[in-house]
């Protein structure tokens, strides 16, 4: 099982501890993860990622890409790392390093369903129909990651928070978003509330990865959606299942 995936289930179901004196299982505190994401594994190769992210990103257009990431990887044991896959070239996920991929609707299949250590993170478009949401949703990934135009990073606007709990109520995986590093605390509480699970957020020098620590900080202050607003007051369609036929009236039941 993927760390990173584990780590997100057990951040986004986690619950309060029970009030009493029973004694009870150690519970993770849920609240939003951090992860780094950077184009080149260098750029964080000479600072200590572990407090600021609870994983790193990096992105992979061609094969000396993803080994460059498996090779960082390999040098990083406290903290999970990971690739978005952009480019096409052949992948053995049985021998990887890398603890999860992002991946998008291109990805050979097969090469995806046969792994189950490497965590699968699908990418969606913002402008999919509800009906291709919920197809997404019952596809073998374990989390969904909601991409935007490079142009819709650099703000939280209304259009944005309505997109991210759109997707947050039509679907049950884990939804990771990218933003941008200097958003405040109620940004911040409105995108938690919202349903998201965890936030990307690029950085590509010492001054971002300074930000990105003073985020992870904000994100620590906190305070968790409310029981509702966690399970997402999600809307369920009746479905009409194969079944017995209805009987028809024949008018014969007076004799």
């Amino acid at each position: 099982m993927s760390r990173f995936i584990d780590k997100l289930k057990k951040a986004s179901l986690s619950e309060p501890p029970p009030m009493g004196f029973r004694t009870v299982q150690k519970s993770i505190k849920p609240r939003l993860l951090v992860i780094a994401q950077a184009d080149k594994p260098e750029v964080l190769g000479t600072v200590d990622i572990t407090d600021a992210a609870d994983a790193c990103l990096f992105d992979a257009q061609k094969a000396a890409d993803y080994k460059a990431a498996e090779k960082f990887a390999k040098s990083m044991k406290d903290i999970p790392c990971g690739c978005r896959i952009s480019g096409s070239f052949n992948i053995d996920f049985e021998k990887t390093a890398l603890d999860f991929v992002i991946f998008g609707h291109d990805m050979p299949a097969a090469v995806l369903l046969k792994t189950e250590k490497t965590g699968r993170i699908a990418l969606a478009q913002e402008d999919m129909t509800g009906e291709m949401i919920r197809i997404l949703d019952s596809m073998p990934q374990h989390a969904v990651f909601l991409d935007e135009k490079p142009a819709e990073k650099l703000s939280l606007t209304w259009r944005k928070l309505s997109l991210y709990k759109r997707f947050s109520v039509l679907t049950t995986k884990p939804l990771l978003v990218s933003v941008p590093v200097n958003l405040t605390a109620d940004e911040l509480q409105a995108i938690w509330d919202m349903g998201v699970n965890g936030l990307i957020v690029k950085v590509a020098d010492a001054e971002s990865i300074e930000a990105l620590n003073k985020l992870r900080q904000t994100v620590e202050t906190l305070l968790p959606p409310s029981k509702n607003k966690r399970n997402r007051s999600r809307a369920l369609v009746p479905q009409v299942r194969g079944g017995a036929p209805p009987v028809a009236d024949d008018g014969d039941d007076d004799e």
